[in-house]
């Protein structure tokens, strides 16, 4: 692996950049599809937070079948102790799984395989991890070539598919495709690369019923609409926002949720046909969001403002900023009772610190939150 070229593409992904203007344009489009409504519930509360070992940490999600949550730990810089963490629901600590040899930075799970899938940044391939028994069971390449830089996993449940992000590099790059991998879950093995019209791909969400992912181009600003029948792009869409980072996808409501770094922003848009609903500043380095249909609710980790931003479905107006930690990464939801984990990374060593170089303390670093609705 180049560590090079990881470094810097990492760096790239994360950079934090200046806070949005307050006065946001607004288009509204007259077909917007109509919000869910349940009751509002009190204001989200930070419950607790706690350390977790290694360190090092990127995505989470959540296991319904043992109320787990599973987190990437890739540990110290210069160190080799890559795990997956374990926690249970209230964050006391499980067993961890020991993924040294390939430490996993993106996460996506199959509650129904129970097969959870890490893309291992460092090495340009996918780890599929059992996690009942804290095995690998399959290490998934493209050929021999270890030069992809795989960042989110995506699975579909109901076709056992796993859809995997390789960020590339400026929109029509032969020499860098943005591209899609295809896993089979049956096999897991690389089914096919699907090549995505946007630039600096990072984020995915899946739409299950109409067999779609939705992409984030964060270099190109916009939103890509992907048959995966056919591999071809259906719908290409400006978010009228910076550095277009992840995406969420609401099924009952049709609409997506956008999260930009360099505008710091939510973006509301139609999942028909790209039209922007609502944009609301949340915060600096706006990374990650997730949506929880249980509350009508969407959660944005703001990484440079160290705060979650919760945002009413129904109206799109801010209902709490928490702080939860120095660099809020990803969030995961437990729909059975609507908690909300958040991951939290610390401040690092300097890329280019001499070896044995302590790394600075930083009690809110390296900790999971967790939110009550």
């Amino acid at each position: 692996m180049n560590t090079l070229r990881f470094a810097a593409a990492t760096a790239a992904l994360l950079a934090s950049v200046a806070l949005p203007a307050l006065a946001q344009a607004q288009a509204q489009a007259p077909t917007a599809p109509t919000a869910s409504a349940p009751a509002r519930a009190a204001a989200p509360t930070v419950v607790k937070s706690v350390k977790v070992e290694p360190g090092g940490l990127y995505q989470i999600v959540f296991n319904p079948a043992d109320s787990t949550v599973l987190v990437a730990a890739v540990g110290p810089r210069g160190e080799t102790r890559g795990a997956v963490a374990r926690l249970n629901a209230d964050l006391t600590p499980g067993a961890a799984i020991d993924v040294s040899a390939n430490p996993l930075y993106g996460l996506g799970f199959n509650s129904r395989t129970q097969i959870l899938y890490g893309t291992a940044t460092r090495s340009g391939s996918v780890d599929a991890v059992d996690v009942r028994t804290g095995q690998v069971v399959a290490h998934i390449t493209d050929g021999d070539d270890d030069s992809a830089h795989v960042r989110e996993a995506v699975v579909d449940e109901r076709r056992n598919k796993v859809y995997v992000t390789i960020v590339g590099g400026e929109a029509g790059d032969a020499s860098r495709p943005n591209q899609v991998w295809v896993i089979d879950g049956a096999t897991n093995t690389l089914e096919r690369k699907i090549d995505v019209p946007v630039g600096g791909l990072t984020g995915a969400a899946l739409d299950v019923e109409n067999n779609r992912l939705f992409v984030t181009g964060m270099s190109s600003g916009d939103i890509a609409a992907i048959d995966l029948a056919t591999g071809e792009a259906t719908g290409r869409w400006p978010t009228g926002s910076e550095r277009p980072t992840n995406v969420a996808f609401d099924a009952r409501g049709g609409r997506l949720f956008v999260a930009s770094q360099g505008s710091g922003d939510l973006t509301v848009m139609n999942a028909a046909d790209g039209a922007i609903i609502k944009k609301t500043p949340t915060g600096e380095g706006a990374l990650s969001v997730a949506y929880n249909p249980g509350v009508d609710q969407i959660y944005v980790a703001n990484r440079q403002a160290g705060t979650v931003t919760v945002v009413g479905g129904a109206d799109y107006t801010v209902l709490a900023n928490l702080q939860t930690g120095t660099f809020p990464q990803t969030i995961a939801i437990d729909p059975a009772t609507n908690a909300v984990y958040v991951t939290n990374k610390a401040r690092g060593l300097p890329r280019n610190a001499p070896a044995g170089t302590p790394a600075p303390v930083d009690p809110a670093g390296d900790t999971v939150t967790l939110i009550r609705p």
